[in-house]
């Protein structure tokens, strides 16, 4: 399975900032991969169940996978060392009236 398969299939939730510079994509272990795209700042990071933060699970072995993201107020661009892509607009998730789409690239 592609990394962005992997992501797609895992994904529970996804939390982002008003200004989307920031997003924290919940996995279905409990698991976090958080990013951060701001002037001067960019980091992504895996962190484990919030009882276990430590062990960093699914996200982190996707965070070993990760070659490049974008984050803004139009997309999540997550590019993978098997060059698969993760490419979604947040907002589809932060609104309840809509389904996130289930395509990737």
């Amino acid at each position: 399975m592609l990394h962005a398969e992997t992501l797609q299939t895992s994904l529970s939730a996804v939390e982002a900032d008003a200004r989307f510079s920031e997003a924290v994509l919940r996995l279905r272990d409990g698991s976090r991969l958080c990013f951060c795209h701001r002037v001067g700042e960019r980091w992504v990071k895996a962190v484990g169940p919030e009882h276990c933060e430590g062990v960093p699970g699914l996200a982190g072995e996707l965070l070993v996978a990760i070659t490049k993201f974008r984050l803004n107020a139009k997309h999540l661009d997550i590019e993978f060392r098997d060059d698969s892509r993760w490419n979604e607009a947040l907002q589809q998730f932060l609104d309840p009236g809509c389904q996130p789409s289930r395509e990737t690239e």
